[in-house]
């Protein structure tokens, strides 16, 4: 009789978060320089409650995340204060939960969860995760800036 072992979290740096102004102009620059594609947008509120669009291009490792127009938002004010650029991280972890107990330990707490359902993960993540749990961290040195601790279990294919 043959098992199978389970899927396997990925880890390491799963995403870089990249904030622009322009979302579409984002992607086309992401598409020409890395040949990212991106999924299509989610449009179930959730990042437009946090006055953001957001785009992800799952294979090239890129979130774009871009200001909701007239709409305050903290990405919206880092954009004013320092311009557009890398703004976080996601790292892939093991166990989230664990991760972030870890980053509490250490001062850094988790001030933002996802934990999604696997409807969610097939509608907003195209059904590649069996698990996808994130909790936002803001990190002080020598991280500096948003950190993301991720568990993300790959469908098996």
């Amino acid at each position: 009789m043959t098992t199978s072992n389970p899927p396997v979290p990925d880890r390491g740096i799963n995403r870089v978060v990249v904030a622009v102004w322009d979302l579409d102009a984002g992607m086309r620059f992401f598409e020409e320089l890395l040949g990212a594609e991106f999924a299509p947008e989610s449009d179930d509120g959730q990042a437009a409650s946090f006055g953001v669009r957001v785009a992800m291009a799952w294979e090239a490792g890129v979130e774009l995340v871009a200001p909701i127009p007239d709409v305050a938002s903290a990405i919206r004010d880092e954009l004013e204060a320092n311009g557009e650029g890398v703004k976080g991280v996601v790292f892939a972890v093991a166990d989230a939960d664990v991760a972030g107990e870890r980053a509490a330990s250490l001062g850094l707490p988790t001030y933002y969860s996802l934990d999604f359902d696997q409807e969610t993960i097939d509608r907003k993540c195209e059904g590649r995760f069996t698990t996808f749990k994130e909790h936002f961290v803001t990190a002080s040195a020598p991280l500096d800036g948003t950190v993301l601790l991720g568990q993300f279990v790959r469908r098996p294919t």
